[in-house]
């Protein structure tokens, strides 16, 4: 069987197999060649997992004739040589909503469609994000540490000085409104707050009616706000986002979840703001590169009121039934011909 694939700018072409390869070091090949190409015909493709590497050069060599590039954030950065060096390629095609190690303008440039796997873990990651928050308001956390280390801390966490908070009727800020940030903003309006959002591209008012949010500039958002979610991709207008700055602006008893990127956040402003009695309380769940981890736990070590979670959020059965799903429905639409989903750039020619 032949398969038909764009060519950029030559309409279709013919081409014996399609070459898929993949830079998610996870499980093995075979794992993920039967959930990845499930709706693929066998015969039709050749799949490929690049193994652990240090060298330019065999990365270089390993996506040489790559059709498809399957990443994801903790992968190699794809700059202009290694996107050079895979001389057919057709899509880069990220498996995570992030898609921030590449050199998109060059991607662009070179006519090679990028795609994200956008809302898969849409509601897992908001449900993890919102389960942070009441931990945190509740500082259910502390007190089961210091139950189960022979404690009984009723009166150390409840008493006239300083209550528990519930959701109801607080501010919950949520930067960023993509797919993460509206299933955020629908279970804090499902529990009683009012939901303030902030996003480069306004809804229209019937949208914000309808999710039930009001608008703020970043800075409204940041002074307003009890509780605030990051939910924003990280680009070069986002990166730092969240700075010493930022932090002064929040009330002295906000809580702060990032469940998008390290790199949206001073992480060292954020610990110190803690240590300080700034804010109430901070969860974190974003991904972390090996030689990452250690200066991570470190930033934060000591402090009681921040829960750390080693990038989590999306592991739920659901979401990861529906990233499989996604990416094979896209490998399936490109070996028919047709526009895949989720493009993040407009690049793509039939």
């Amino acid at each position: 069987m032949r398969v038909t694939i764009p060519e950029k700018g030559e309409g279709l072409i013919e081409m014996t197999k399609m070459k898929i390869v993949s830079l998610y070091r996870w499980g093995t090949e075979e794992a993920q060649r039967d959930k990845l190409c499930c709706k693929l015909e066998p015969g039709t493709f050749e799949f490929a997992l690049v193994p652990q590497t240090e060298s330019e050069e065999e990365l270089h060599r390993a996506v040489s004739d790559a059709s498809v590039i399957l990443s994801v954030p903790m992968a190699p950065f794809m700059d202009r040589a290694f996107l050079e060096a895979a001389k057919g390629l057709k899509l880069v095609h990220f498996m995570s909503v992030g898609y921030d190690n590449i050199d998109l303008a060059a991607a662009t440039e070179m006519g090679i469609s990028v795609a994200n796997n956008a809302g898969f873990n849409a509601v897992a990651v908001a449900e993890h994000a919102i389960m942070m928050v009441l931990v945190l308001l509740k500082k259910a956390f502390y007190a089961h540490h210091g139950v189960v280390q022979g404690g009984w801390p009723q009166k150390e966490v409840v008493n006239q000085e300083q209550y528990l908070f519930e959701l109801r009727g607080k501010t919950l800020g949520v930067v960023g409104l993509g797919s993460i940030g509206r299933e955020v903003a629908k279970l804090a309006v499902a529990f009683g707050a009012r939901v303030l959002y902030n996003k480069r591209n306004r809804l229209s008012e019937a949208e914000e009616a309808a999710l039930g949010v009001e608008y703020g500039t970043l800075e409204d958002l940041l002074r307003n706000s009890h509780v605030i979610s990051i939910n924003a991709p990280l680009t070069e207008e986002t990166r730092g986002m969240i700075g010493a700055a930022q932090i002064e602006m929040m009330k002295d008893d906000a809580v702060l979840v990032n469940t998008a990127r390290s790199g949206l956040v001073d992480e060292g402003a954020l610990a110190d703001a803690l240590r300080g009695g700034k804010l109430w309380g901070a969860g974190i769940d974003v991904p972390r590169l090996p030689d990452e981890q250690e200066a991570f736990r470190e930033t934060f070590k000591g402090i009681g009121n921040v829960i750390l979670t080693p990038h989590i959020a999306s592991g739920t059965w659901n979401a990861v039934n529906q990233f499989n799903e996604q990416i094979a429905d896209n490998l399936a639409r490109l070996v028919n011909g047709e526009k895949p989903y989720y493009l993040i750039n407009d690049v793509w020619e039939t």
